[in-house]
């Protein structure tokens, strides 16, 4: 048995494929427009985190649970969402500066954590290796975000999102082109 037959690929590759091409094409343009990229991703978080306070504080203000103990804690966190999505979209520029420092310190955590993991369970086999490699890039990007600090705030979400994009971009060129040699064998 091959391993394509374990996997269901899709029938009309040729749309995976122009799917995969325009998020490769994109990723890239957005490489070239990291600022840009960054700014429109806050925003865009922005309003994703006004929008959802703005659905729970509607929730919480028509609920028909008069017995709901927590119906004020859900809009107090309600409110938070709104303004601080507010305050993103307000003012993009700090809005990134304050992600990236949330996402530096998401990097760092994690890639402490994988480390500790790793150094843990070594005795264990090969594995501990992938997630010692994982820990050691987490904070290598950490520390590229700190070392270029405050600058990196204006290029890091962008850039991150656009090499999201082109790996994106790939997979999907690589599924689609799976999935057309399977169609041709067949």
């Amino acid at each position: 048995m091959q391993i394509e037959e374990k996997f269901e690929l899709p029938v009309s590759w040729g749309w995976v494929l122009s799917l995969g091409l325009s998020m490769l094409l994109f990723g890239i343009l957005g490489a070239g427009y990291v600022f840009y990229l960054t700014l429109a991703n806050v925003v865009i978080f922005g309003v994703l985190i006004a929008g959802l306070g703005i659905i729970q504080l509607w929730h919480g203000a028509t609920s028909k649970d008069v017995k709901w103990s927590g119906r004020t804690l859900h809009l107090i966190v309600a409110l938070v969402y709104i303004v601080f999505g507010g305050l993103i979209i307000s003012d993009p520029i700090s809005g990134s500066i304050s992600l990236t420092l949330l996402l530096t310190a998401f990097l760092i955590a994690v890639g402490t954590l994988r480390i500790f993991y790793a150094w843990k369970y070594r005795r264990r086999g090969w594995q501990w290796r992938l997630m010692l490699a994982g820990g050691s890039i987490n904070l290598f990007l950490a520390g590229t975000i700190l070392y270029g600090w405050p600058g990196t705030a204006f290029w890091v979400i962008g850039l991150f999102a656009a090499i999201e994009m082109m790996i994106n971009g790939w997979l999907l060129i690589a599924i689609a082109m799976a999935g057309r040699k399977k169609l041709l064998l067949h």
